[in-house]
């Protein structure tokens, strides 16, 4: 029997002033950094170094709404005031 696939939240996040994302695939939260592409282990002493943003795949269900609407500025000039 297929075991089922267990889908792995993203968020962004910052990590000794560095962007990327954090995940946890197996036991252990890794994060994902853009630039350089490297992927670091996130242990107890690093907790205090991290900032949590938010949800990746929540953000890109926003951004896109929000170009199908036409962009930020269509949206912000069509508001009632």
């Amino acid at each position: 029997m297929a075991s089922p696939t267990v889908a792995h939240k993203a968020f962004y996040a910052q990590l000794h002033g560095l962007s990327g994302v954090i995940t946890r695939p197996a036991d252990h939260v890794l994060f994902l950094e853009h630039e350089s592409g490297a992927v670091v282990t996130v242990t107890e002493t690093d907790y205090p170094h991290l900032v949590v943003l938010g949800a990746v795949a929540e953000s890109m269900d926003q951004y896109i709404a929000d170009m199908t609407a036409g962009g930020y500025a269509a949206i912000a000039c069509s508001r009632a005031n």
